[in-house]
């Protein structure tokens, strides 16, 4: 969760909208970073950020929100004197407060556009047009269908007649939405697969005096940050925002790939250093534990920690309707953002172990479900028999620490700001997932730390020996266009009951890597399914709920890789987490093993399986790979005996690679 410096944390979090810290301002989605809006609240008060705002001479920064804040205030109690504002009175409202607070000089009252036979709903334009702005009375939900609204004959609502507009329009490429109580920024987006926006709660700003969330939502909504007119309409402070942050964010990435491999090894060695795991040590030594398998384990609690890290921003570990003294139980004692804050504190870096104790009580909750802390039974990452092997380990608050550190921490030009896991993209995980795939754990010669392979021996092993490479986004965007989206197109065309046809759509990958495919696909197929079941716009819920039946019902992976099994399965739990529901629903539908044959004409195979398939490559054994060379050209003579469960010679201990291989 991004906050702002200095602000306060929030009591109540609205659901799925991101707070900054900051009670009255949420973010839906990646319309700009928080990391980004962070900065934007905290401008220097200094003579470059007073020119750029244009605030008198003699006037601090300071002086002049606070002015703002003061005719802001007076403009909405004299809107809310009244118990049901019409749509006339709000707008009325709404043009006085983008005037006299927001700095916008010329408001104009079109009501309505037209782009050919399309009518559009736009009560208001700033900037010669370059701002539409629609109104509804606070009666109206932004997200619901408005009566209020003028245009053709379909009802929309606030939120969704904005976003029309200006996907239509070339001139403008930011508008704002309110219904008086609300606030909401959006961007031009036609090709919008999730909601995204930035939110101001009016209401709470001016009736609870929170000046801080006022100076958050001027800095970023003044009318000098949506640029000039006649300038092109990219050519903003709220356009260079946007991209500033997404440059800052794939920086940020390559720093995260850093800290998820030091958070590996501050576990493993963790694990390995402590006086009291002895048996860990000697069953590591005898081969009783292979170091692939504690290695894997290590991943999983990674797992852990990430998801536990969203889901906790995003709210979504407690089903609605808990009480307030579970969830304040849950929160104080044992959270995994308690021990994010803990971890910044050096002095907690000790030798005891109750942090980890107290994460294993969470997993147990989180596994079967408890009641005293509002946690349901999740299932899924957390089933029993997951990290068995760690679960009875002790691991000191040091190590514990420094991995949530590692994790959760960045330092930021001197600064340290926390990682926003609350909107991890897919490309932030395939990332991770791709710098994982580089690694092959080592044990130092006292066998009480834990390092990585390092030159020859590691360089490209494990992406040649398992075929995994990241697939960019931009790639798979344009495969989803020629391949799904037609697909898509005819299915609710010619179906009478579209939702019920969408959700009949399968999707598979067969090397499903980090399930960026698999997740892209299905938040195409939510955005439709949720816009078929809602009256209007589909909400932020609507999308989560839709995109979890997607999951459950289109979306299916393969991969050979038990790692990308587990982190597809991960990406897509943290997307489609409903509070109160199981994750476990996945299980069936992305598995272990090897979808691909590498056979185009099927009577190659009466020929027998090529010799050059037990080629060695990097990272083969060359003994597993002659043996079984050899004994494929002894059994061609009677092709179809070749069976690895049941072959006549002894198979060398490191086979897996190319025994894998040569099953294909």
């Amino acid at each position: 969760m991004a906050r702002f410096p200095g602000a306060r944390s929030p009591r109540a979090r609205t659901p799925r909208a991101l707070t900054l810290g900051l009670d009255a301002i949420t973010v839906e989605g990646s319309l700009i970073a928080p990391a980004m809006l962070a900065q934007v609240a905290a401008q220097p008060d200094d003579d470059a950020t007073r020119t750029a705002y244009r605030i008198p001479k003699g006037l601090a920064l300071r002086d002049e929100i606070a002015r703002s804040f003061r005719i802001g205030q007076a403009l909405f109690t004299d809107l809310t004197a009244s118990p049901t504002p019409s749509g006339a009175k709000t707008t009325s409202f709404a043009g006085a407060f983008l005037r006299d607070v927001l700095g916008f000089t010329d408001i104009a009252r079109p009501g309505t556009r037209t782009r050919g036979d399309r009518v559009f709903a736009v009560t208001l334009e700033a900037l010669g047009g370059r701002v539409p702005v629609v109104v509804v009375p606070p009666s109206d939900d932004l997200d619901k269908p408005s009566p209020h609204l003028p245009g053709d004959h379909r009802r929309r609502s606030a939120a969704s007649a904005l976003q029309d507009w200006l996907n239509a329009n070339d001139d403008a490429v930011w508008g704002l939405a309110t219904n008086g109580d609300r606030l909401r920024l959006l961007r031009d987006n036609a090709s919008l697969t999730r909601p995204a926006y930035i939110e101001a709660d009016l209401k709470r700003i001016f009736e609870g005096e929170a000046f801080a969330d006022f100076t958050a939502l001027w800095l970023l909504l003044h009318a000098q940050c949506f640029g000039a007119p006649g300038n092109p309409p990219f050519d903003s402070k709220l356009e260079h925002w946007r991209e500033t942050g997404s440059k800052e964010g794939t920086a940020a990435r390559e720093r995260l790939r850093e800290g998820v491999e030091a958070a590996l090894l501050a576990l493993g060695t963790g694990f390995l250093a402590d006086p009291a795991n002895a048996d860990l040590r000697a069953r590591l030594r005898n081969g009783t534990l292979p170091l692939p398998d504690f290695f894997g384990q290590l991943l999983r609690l990674i797992y852990r920690l990430i998801f536990l890290l969203t889901a906790e921003d995003r709210d979504l570990l407690h089903p609605a309707g808990t009480a307030l003294d579970p969830r304040k139980l849950y929160a104080d004692g044992y959270s995994l953002s308690r021990l994010r804050d803990r971890a910044i504190r050096r002095s907690a870096w000790d030798r005891y172990h109750d942090a980890w104790e107290g994460l294993l009580i969470t997993f147990a909750a989180l596994a079967r479900g408890e009641p005293r802390l509002g946690l349901p039974a999740l299932d899924g990452l957390f089933a029993p028999g997951t990290i068995p092997d760690l679960e009875a380990l002790r691991l000191s608050n040091r190590a514990l620490l420094e991995a949530i550190y590692r994790l959760a921490w960045l330092r930021d030009d001197g600064a340290l700001v926390p990682v926003n896991w609350r909107d991890m993209e897919t490309e932030e995980l395939g990332s991770v997932y791709e710098s994982l795939l580089e690694l092959t754990p080592r044990l130092t010669d006292d066998e009480r730390a834990m390092t990585f392979a390092e030159g020859a021996e590691q360089k490209g092993n494990a992406r040649k020996t398992t075929g995994s490479y990241y697939t960019p986004d931009a790639l798979v965007q344009t495969l989803l266009d020629s391949a799904l989206d037609p697909v898509l197109d005819r299915v609710e065309a010619e179906a009478e009951d579209p939702a019920a046809a969408l959700l009949g759509v399968t999707v598979i990958d067969p090397a499903c890597g980090s399930g960026h495919f698999l997740l892209a696909a299905g938040r195409r197929i939510a955005t439709r399914l949720a816009r078929a079941r809602a009256e209007g716009v589909a909400s932020a819920e609507d999308f989560r709920h839709a995109l979890r039946d997607v999951a459950r019902s289109c979306l299916h992976g393969v991969d050979r890789n038990p790692m990308a099994v587990e982190l597809t399965k991960v990406a897509l739990w943290i997307e489609t987490v409903d509070p109160g529901k199981p994750l476990g629903f996945l299980d069936a539908n992305i598995r272990c093993g090897d979808a691909l044959l590498g056979v185009f004409d099927m009577a190659a195979l009466a020929k027998g399986i090529p010799e050059a398939a037990y080629k060695p490559l990097t990272g083969d054994d060359k003994a597993t790979a002659k043996y079984y060379a050899t004994r494929n050209r002894d059994e061609q003579k009677g092709q179809g005996s070749l069976d690895f469960a049941r072959g006549g010679g002894r198979l060398p201990a490191a086979a897996p690679l190319a025994q894998a291989r040569a099953a294909l």
